[in-house]
């Protein structure tokens, strides 16, 4: 799929400026013509809110206006080159909101689940992409996966991945893509951290960058569940410390991994090999950085249970004040139901990771889970005022009646400049058997105290089943995470579905909630 290069880049001072928004709308109206294909495309009236409108038609759309209304238009983003696709992860560039780069899982080789990350790219805010393809530069015997991606300074897109090699003594590690222009291209890896031995196994690595104006501005900041023993495998019987690395020269170099992890008097879960009265939070999955608007770096991360019992999973959440020298002593968010690897009958595996995000503004921290309840799963979310020192009771995000068999789980948020919160999420509410799935955004005006009617992203809903590679352990993969962008005018959910027969990647631009 191709895109049409944006050459105007100050699009985001024209949404944010304080022009009249007759004089912005008929200037945006002069660059989307000038970069729309040509054909018939048919507008379609929507809420007055958005600033702009959406065309479609011939598989393509651009913005002209304010005007979309749902069914709101779902968009394939990845060209069908490979069978499947999923684990999405998008980031917006904060400078100028037509720009979203986004990536998943490609899987290569589905019947023996083997898989590289690749990257789309949009500079049309969405409407139209690139499928670039797998990330560049990696070994042929290297296995690539759970990506995350962050926008820096200057345009520059980064990308980690842990990347693993079963077949050579279980190698494993934590690599760092970059690209200069916008994710139109991304360069060589840069080795964050890398185990030849097998003693190690690098797990779900999450990364940020510090945007601030501050001292730190430009650092980059890699987290990951430093696994010993190697792999933990489905029962995830080992310990998983927290580690942290960063790079003070756009990705060129990172620092030597540091564990971060520390101690709290609640995290005494039993483990192999864990000796007695220990307090070390050394069980760390699916760990989430982000950075505060005075540079704080803060890690949440859920404690789970390594010996796969009874013990419910604790949400946590440590800081550091200077760029990651030091860091607090973990404080406890939540207390959860976590989702223990499928909803029965169901074969697609399901965890209950968290998505963590602050208001760019306030510096206030939210953070939201799948949490299981006794017939289903809802998403539930909760916010601090105070840096993470304390946090509000959960909230219930997922507006369907309580207890009716719908599952609500991975659940994605982003936080747009002027604070609306939203979360997108799969939802089997409109299947009678709670076993087809579409996908669902909510969004708070009021920092999390509730949220508005959820709105019905996908347009069809889907069969997990369908195409599904199935992993050493039997469990269909549909992803553990799925990917969103927002500004404040759109929030763009990102996910993977089946409506064409094989799990594709899409997304949809929805007009956003005003506070």
């Amino acid at each position: 799929m191709q895109y049409n290069v944006v050459p105007f880049r100050s699009s985001a001072y024209l949404w944010r400026s304080r022009f009249p928004r007759l004089c912005c709308l008929a200037i945006i109206m002069l660059f989307v013509l000038s970069a729309c294909d040509s054909g018939t495309m048919n507008i379609s009236p929507a809420p007055t809110s958005a600033p702009f409108y959406s065309l479609a038609g011939g598989g393509s759309c651009v913005r002209l206006g304010n005007h979309l209304q749902p069914p709101y238009a779902n968009i394939q983003v990845s060209d069908g080159t490979y069978k499947a696709y999923s684990e999405t992860m998008l980031v917006e560039d904060p400078s100028n909101p037509l720009y979203l780069v986004g990536g998943s899982k490609f899987f290569t080789d589905p019947a023996h689940y083997r898989f590289q990350i690749g990257y789309y790219t949009s500079h049309d805010g969405g409407c139209t992409w690139k499928d670039g393809g797998v990330l560049p530069g990696f070994r042929s015997d290297l296995l690539t996966s759970d990506p995350s991606f962050a926008y820096g300074p200057d345009h520059r897109v980064y990308a980690a991945v842990l990347f693993s090699a079963p077949s050579l003594n279980g190698e494993s590690g934590i690599a760092v893509s970059t690209s200069t222009d916008d994710g139109l291209t991304f360069g060589p890896p840069t080795i964050v951290f890398d185990d030849r031995t097998g003693k190690v196994f690098s797990d779900k690595p999450w990364i940020a960058v510090d945007q601030t104006s501050g001292p730190y501005r430009g650092n980059i900041y890699v987290v990951w569940s430093y696994d010993h023993g190697g792999s933990c495998g489905f029962g995830n019987d080992c310990s998983e410390e927290l580690a942290f690395s960063r790079s003070s020269d756009g990705g060129k170099t990172f620092s030597p991994v540091n564990l971060i992890e520390g101690h709290a008097p609640f995290c005494t879960n039993k483990a192999t090999g864990r000796p007695t009265g220990s307090t070390l939070c050394d069980a760390a999955q699916g760990a989430i950085p982000l950075v505060e608007p005075d540079g704080t770096i803060a890690v949440a991360f859920p404690y789970i249970d390594l010996m796969s019992g009874p013990i419910p999973t604790r949400l946590l959440v440590t800081t550091s004040p200077d760029s990651g020298i030091t860091w607090t002593t973990p404080v406890l968010i939540a207390t959860i139901h976590d989702i223990d690897g499928r909803f029965p009958p169901e074969r697609y595996r399901v965890l209950s990771l968290p998505a963590f995000a602050c208001d760019p503004r306030t510096g206030q921290l939210y953070i939201t889970w799948s949490d299981k309840g006794r017939r289903d799963a809802d998403i539930l979310f909760s916010a601090s005022k105070d840096g993470g020192q304390s946090w509000s009771s959960p909230v219930r995000v997922n507006d369907d009646a309580m207890n009716n068999g719908a599952n609500q789980f991975q659940p994605q948020m982003s936080v747009a400049p002027d604070g609306v919160i939203s979360i997108s999420f799969f939802d089997t509410r409109l299947d009678p058997r709670h076993e087809f799935i579409d996908v669902y955004l909510a969004q708070s005006v009021n920092h999390g105290a509730s949220f508005l009617k959820n709105v019905r992203v996908t347009t069809q809903t889907w069969n997990p089943a369908t195409g599904a590679p199935t992993d050493e352990y039997g469990n269909q993969f549909i992803g553990d995470y799925q990917g969103l962008a927002s500004d404040n005018h759109f929030a763009h959910p990102f996910w993977n579905d089946t409506r064409t027969g094989s799990q594709q990647v899409f997304t949809a631009a929805i007009p956003s909630a005003q506070p």
